[in-house]
């Protein structure tokens, strides 16, 4: 009887100190950054074929995007866990609460600001055109009538749409098969922003012109669910990050490095 006794006392201190053990890390593990420690884990979604904001180079995950959310996250004292996909279904990821937020060139528009909470703008963009250098086009309009190949979730579809509706878009479902129409001879252009044809063109080496004109200007920034406490509190810290980013010239550099040139003043 009295070795029972003992027993469950023993029994008792054990799983007393193991509660303690477990209680300490976990604290330690969402302790504040203040303590140079990580809060949490943040899950962000990119495609990982948007060159040259969120591409693979010698089978890692590189980018204006990525590396602006992995600096951003370790200043804000997050760990930054990337999740791929395709770009739709990453928005359906965030919707559902399965991504914190997506880092893949997101421009702000007014549907999307319908239905999203946007943190601080860090980029932005002017839809336009990339033909072969072989040929006459000069402008937008001159490719009316033309076919023009574009992403179907990008916003860049939509703009280039409202802007000249007599452009013929071909779509496809990921940026890098838009690219791959032109090199074909499938299209008679491509449609991205001219941050991103630009970048392409020089890392590639294409035969290709950027147009004069842009179809519309948009602003970069994170997307995040709203009405949610907790999209709110990583909004929030992301924010003060990218804010502090955009001061010191970080997020200029980044564009420097990607994009060959410093898109980032008016946004400091």
């Amino acid at each position: 009887m009295k070795n029972n006794r003992n027993l469950k006392w023993i029994i008792g201190i054990v799983v007393v100190l193991l509660v303690g053990i477990g209680a300490f890390f976990f604290q330690s593990s969402h302790s504040q950054s203040e303590n140079g420690k990580t809060k949490d884990t943040i899950n962000v979604g990119v495609t990982g074929t948007s060159f040259p904001t969120a591409y693979k180079k010698d089978g890692k995950l590189t980018g204006f995007d990525v590396e602006l959310i992995r600096l951003a996250g370790k200043k804000a004292g997050y760990h930054v866990n990337i999740v791929t996909g395709e770009f739709d279904g990453l928005l359906s990821q965030l919707d559902n609460g399965k991504l914190d937020t997506v880092a893949n060139d997101i421009a702000i528009t007014p549907e999307r600001k319908q239905k999203y909470d946007f943190g601080k703008i860090y980029n932005k963009e002017e839809t336009t055109i990339a033909v072969p250098k072989n040929t006459n086009y000069k402008n937008i309009k001159d490719l009316d009538g033309k076919v023009v190949s574009s992403a179907v979730a990008s916003n860049n579809t939509a703009n280039l749409r409202k802007y000249d509706d007599k452009i013929n878009i071909k779509t496809f479902d990921a940026r890098d098969l838009t690219y791959e129409a032109l090199l074909s001879g499938k299209v008679d252009g491509v449609v991205n922003t001219r941050n991103n044809l630009n970048a392409l063109i020089k890392e590639k080496n294409y035969d290709w012109k950027v147009v004069n004109g842009s179809a519309a200007t948009v602003q970069i920034a994170l997307p995040f669910q709203k009405n949610d406490q907790h999209s709110a509190e990583v909004k929030k810290n992301l924010d003060k990050a990218i804010g502090e980013m955009l001061k010191d010239g970080t997020v200029g550099q980044l564009s420097q490095k990607y994009f060959g040139y410093d898109e980032t003043k008016d946004l400091k």
